[in-house]
């Protein structure tokens, strides 16, 4: 079996670590345009609302009383009324 000169191998060598390089290269490029071009995205807004504090302000009363101001909770079970709208 033949081998490779040293000289050979070293050409090898030498163009496949320019290629990494290249793709090196090539990736930091992709990677500061993708920044750039979503950088609104990644960065965290000012003030936003957080959700906790939206929902804390409702109260349990408030959410049970419909339209006409009627807690449907406090309603006799076995009557129904019907109201005409």
């Amino acid at each position: 079996m033949r081998t490779a000169s040293p000289v050979l191998a070293g050409k090898f060598r030498d163009i496949v670590a320019r290629i990494g390089a290249a793709f090196r290269e090539q990736r930091e490029i992709d990677a500061k345009r993708a920044l750039q071009r979503y950088r609104h995205l990644l960065e965290r807004p000012h003030e936003a609302p957080r959700l906790n504090g939206i929902i804390s302000v409702c109260s349990e009363e408030d959410t049970f009383v419909n339209a006409h101001g009627v807690d449907p909770r406090e309603r006799a079970t076995g009557h129904t009324t019907f109201e005409r709208a």
